[in-house]
């Protein structure tokens, strides 16, 4: 029972029909499908980058569709970067049903569609993961030559966090599948590594970004948004999100 009511915490997939156009705002976009080694068709949005700019596949968090996250476009568009957000099993028009070894190979898939069709060297490849595509990044990342990897208000595993957030309830041992273990997985990345966190983040405590960019290996960078929560990072932030991840990416 406790299971269910985790997957149930962590997925809040947005449905879309396959004839739904694409959002006004996202116009400008190509719309990417991609199959995955597990069968499952994923349907994403992608834009190419500037002439000498990376590639940004970003892995979004446990709700919505990309058509409502392609608004993140815009919060990184002074990066000049191209984009490429994929849709998990069971989000948007994403065949399947959510579980974490399905979010892993869509993960690998959307990497795959990024160097095999739209012709993106691995090497000018950023993975970003937000909350939960944090664990999705740092899976699809770990022993890859990609150019870095950006995790934003993530967390360690979900066992971990869980404990902290409910900590009468003996989750570690009723939790059998759907762990996200980031964690154990940091270590592999042999890119250099950025978090991001905010201070306020009341969903995933500021502790677990802490932790985890304890455990990740150098060269990694620790970016701290007061006052910032667990959705509002670069709203909060502002003009300064972009400021700090520009020479970021540029120093890479």
């Amino acid at each position: 029972m406790l299971e269910s009511l985790v997957r149930q915490f962590l997925y809040y997939p947005t449905k879309l029909a396959l004839d739904e156009p694409v959002p006004r705002y996202a116009r400008d976009a190509r719309e990417a499908w991609i199959d995955a080694d597990d069968g499952n068709r994923l349907h994403g949005l992608s834009w190419p980058a500037a002439a000498g700019r990376p590639t940004i596949v970003f892995f979004h968090g446990n709700a919505q569709s990309v058509y409502e996250w392609s608004l993140i476009r815009q919060e990184l568009a002074p990066l000049e970067c191209g984009l490429l957000l994929v849709d998990y099993p069971g989000y948007g028009k994403s065949s399947g049903e959510p579980t974490e070894a399905g979010l892993y190979a869509a993960g690998r898939a959307a990497l795959s569609w990024l160097t095999t069709v739209a012709e993106v060297a691995e090497r000018s490849i950023v993975i970003f993961g937000k909350s939960l595509g944090g664990p999705v990044a740092v899976e699809v990342a770990r022993g890859r030559s990609v150019r870095g990897v950006i995790l934003e208000s993530t967390f360690r595993s979900v066992p971990h966090v869980a404990r902290r957030l409910l900590p009468m309830i003996p989750v570690g041992a009723v939790l059998t599948s759907e762990r996200y273990d980031a964690a154990s997985r940091i270590g592999e990345l042999r890119a250099p590594v950025l978090v991001i966190h905010g201070t306020d983040d009341d969903l995933i405590p500021v502790t677990e970004g802490r932790e985890l960019f304890a455990l990740a290996p150098e060269p990694k960078e620790l970016y701290l948004v007061e006052g910032a929560g667990h959705n509002d990072v670069s709203y909060v932030a502002g003009a300064a999100y972009g400021a700090r991840l520009g020479p970021w990416l540029d120093s890479l």
